[in-house]
């Protein structure tokens, strides 16, 4: 049965509460997902007794734990000797959501994604488009509020049609709106992934430019796998991702990167899939880091 491994509730900037995503995903066929909420396990636990206790041993969903942390690294663009920063998301799978250090840095993480969403309120007001941080928090439900969760306050005030355009206007990376925030180095997602005992992933590769020259440097530091099946990849990356995959010896894996319609309307969970022996073989990675921050 197919397994999507790019799963997010609204623990982070996702629609829906884990016990909803898990009752989709079971509506769908799924035998599988992974909750990958960014900088936060707070969803996991739940998607996991909803799965327990809402459907019978033999047609629960597997619910496995993960994260996508956002790192961030600086390019020189076109030769010209401008440097331009370049978002890289690292998912991590089957993680100790129980390790003090990881939880201490998603805590962290949180904080600022907290500063900055009232930093950008701030830079909306000033646009001429106020919006209500309380209402903010009810579109969040309970979750740390991020841009999405804007994009869909601007759209419920008039302000823009819709998610993208907000984006498109105001929030995206350069925009009038945009606040940039500490980020981790993609190395260093790929560290604290595995400190966590977790197997580390590059997120949708077809939105970084130079994603063969990232994957290449990436396998010093020890990166696991590439997201090869994902909405942001056409054919032709998904083509040059699987030749990496095998000249590196990488876990090739998929998914939606759901988040409900609000959110992103186009895509539907389940819409892409891993491979058969992903789920094994991120486990397997897993569990050799596992051993190893034990025997340290």
């Amino acid at each position: 049965m197919p397994v999507d491994l790019h799963v997010h509730t609204n623990a982070s900037d996702g629609q829906y509460l884990p016990e909803e995503v898990v009752a989709r995903a079971r509506l769908q066929g799924l035998s599988a997902i992974a909750i990958t909420d960014h900088d936060t396990t707070d969803g996991i636990p739940a998607a996991q007794k909803a799965a327990a206790v809402s459907f019978p041993p033999f047609e629960q969903p597997r619910i496995i734990p993960g994260i996508e942390l956002s790192a961030e690294e600086t390019v020189f663009d076109d030769g010209k000797g401008r440097e331009t920063a370049v978002d890289v998301h690292m998912l991590g799978y089957f993680i100790n959501i129980k390790a003090p250090e990881f939880q201490n840095a998603l805590s962290r993480f949180r904080d600022d994604r907290l500063m900055r969403a009232q930093a950008i309120l701030r830079k909306l007001d000033a646009l001429g488009m106020p919006l209500d941080w309380k209402r903010l928090l009810e579109i969040a439900q309970g979750g740390a509020v991020g841009r999405p969760h804007i994009a869909r306050a601007l759209a419920e005030s008039g302000y823009v049609e819709n998610v993208p355009q907000a984006f498109e206007l105001y929030l995206r990376n350069g925009g009038p709106a945009y606040v940039a925030r500490e980020r981790l180095s993609p190395e260093g997602a790929v560290s604290l992934i595995h400190q966590a005992g977790g197997a580390a992933v590059l997120a949708h590769p077809g939105y970084i430019h130079h994603y063969s020259d990232l994957v290449a440097r990436l396998i010093s530091a020890g990166l696991d796998g590439v997201e090869i099946w994902h909405p942001g990849n056409n054919e032709h990356v998904r083509a040059n991702l699987k030749v990496l995959a095998q000249r590196y010896n990488l876990i090739a894996t998929g998914g939606s990167d759901y988040h409900g319609e609000a959110v992103k309307p186009a895509i539907r969970l389940g819409f892409f899939t891993a491979p058969e022996g992903a789920i094994e073989a991120l486990q397997s990675q897993a569990h050799f880091y596992r051993s190893l921050n034990d025997s340290q």
